[in-house]
């Protein structure tokens, strides 16, 4: 079992780079509040469902191969549900964490556009409580304040843009280089008592520079960041399988870094992509497999 014990490792310098897991998380609350407007529930959410699962079960595969998971980490691998009756199970590619929290977060923006977002509110509010006050696995995931960068994304939708909010970029920044790297942990995010610091230390800059972004919009307009925006519809392929290269290469950083991105560019650009495509032919495959089994003689 990958329990979060076990990812509680030292962090040096290199522990600001999870910062782009908080950044990541604001972009995604940011993201959801805009989309998600005048859509129904199930749409969202299968919208959702299918934008993460397809692509993860691809970039896992290898790794459940490789490291033969028990069951728990097995069934969190599949499901991206890591709590169990013995306690929290990372998937064996480990920034599944991520996307547990991602997921448990969309279903709370499902049932807000079903009933409205005063229910799941409360109820999150109270499981936070809860989980600052007790210990244990479960609330520590469904009441974990991780959950309030999400909150804070969805907050900077609805904030004013003025290029003079551009400057938010730096002060962001600022913030984030005067924070400790062990906010950085992977218990940081993970036990409620300490993700809490977490959501307050780089959360804060997270959404500061998110709001920063948003209101300089118009100026990354321009043809000179393309391939920026290339990279950035590229990021959920890059971020799944970069793992490969950062484990599996031995060869200098920057390197590494170049090969990364390339690699989870071409899964982006093979793969991904190519995913809605699918999704638009399932029904007609699943009408012609229904028609097949019809027609087929029947045996006894």
């Amino acid at each position: 079992m990958h329990s979060y014990q076990q990812l509680n490792a030292p962090v040096g310098l290199e522990g600001y780079g999870a910062f782009g897991v908080d950044l990541f998380f604001v972009i995604s609350g940011f993201i959801m509040a805009s989309v998600a407007r005048g859509r129904s529930a199930g749409d969202f959410l299968r919208d959702r469902l299918w934008r993460i699962y397809p692509i993860w079960w691809i970039a896992v595969l290898p790794w459940l191969l490789v490291l033969s998971p028990g069951e728990g980490s097995l069934v969190s691998s599949l499901s991206l549900w890591p709590i169990f009756a013995d306690g929290y199970h990372v998937p064996v590619l480990t920034v599944g964490w991520t996307l547990s929290f991602e997921l448990l977060f969309y279903l709370g923006v499902t049932v807000a556009l079903g009933i409205g977002a005063g229910l799941p509110l409360v109820v999150y509010a109270l499981c936070l409580a809860s989980a600052l006050m007790t210990s244990g696995a479960f609330l520590d995931f469904v009441g974990s304040p991780m959950a309030l960068e999400f909150l804070a994304g969805a907050i900077v939708a609805k904030l004013p843009r003025r290029t003079i909010f551009g400057t938010f970029i730096l002060v962001g920044i600022a913030l984030l280089i005067v924070t400790p790297p062990t906010t950085g942990s992977a218990r940081a995010a993970l036990v409620a008592e300490s993700a809490i610091w977490r959501a307050v230390e780089w959360g804060v800059p997270a959404a500061l520079v998110v709001w920063g972004a948003v209101s300089l919009a118009p100026v990354f307009d321009s043809r000179l960041f393309d391939p920026l925006v290339a990279m950035g519809d590229a990021s959920y392929s890059i971020y799944l399988f970069h793992s490969l290269i950062a484990y599996g290469l031995d060869i200098p950083w920057p390197l590494r870094l170049a090969v990364a991105v390339l690699v989870g560019w071409s899964m982006h650009v093979l793969i991904e992509r190519r995913i809605p495509a699918g999704r638009k032919a399932l029904p007609r495959l699943i009408i012609r497999l229904r028609h097949w089994l019809g027609a087929a003689p029947k045996t006894i």
